[in-house]
């Protein structure tokens, strides 16, 4: 088993024009995104030499980006706006057979299945891992 927790914190970031944040053309000012959260445990269990499964359980919550700044095309030309926050919860489960010490594969799939502001999704997911 494995725990992995992380926090990442930002700064201001000068936006100009059409951005990602939704921001118009025409558009200074700055973005301030909120802290995310990002929990990741996994689990892998052996059945035979050659045969492991493994499940990832995630958490991911994202807090509001500020978006300030001026639009001369608008009136009044100050804009304020909050993105909103987000969250998902997702699974992965996996299968992976080792062919040798040193082959292995893995094929799996990744299921964000609860969410605010995310929408749901599955994604397949597939390795090979060659040590030398």
């Amino acid at each position: 088993m494995r725990l992995n927790a992380a926090q990442s914190l930002s700064s201001y970031a000068n936006v100009a024009g059409v951005s990602v944040y939704g921001t118009p053309t025409g558009f200074q000012g700055h973005a301030k995104p909120g802290p995310s959260t990002y929990i990741d445990a996994a689990w892998e269990y052996s059945l035979t030499r050659n045969w492991v499964v493994a499940l990832d359980a995630t958490y991911r919550h994202t807090a509001s980006t500020r978006i300030t700044g001026d639009d001369p095309a608008q009136i009044p030309p100050n804009i304020q706006q909050n993105t909103g926050s987000s969250g998902a919860v997702g699974f992965a489960p996996a299968l992976e057979y080792n062919w040798k010490p040193t082959i292995r594969v893995l094929v799996g799939t990744r299921i964000i299945a609860l969410g605010h502001n995310t929408p749901t999704t599955i994604t397949p997911a597939g390795a090979v891992n060659y040590v030398h």
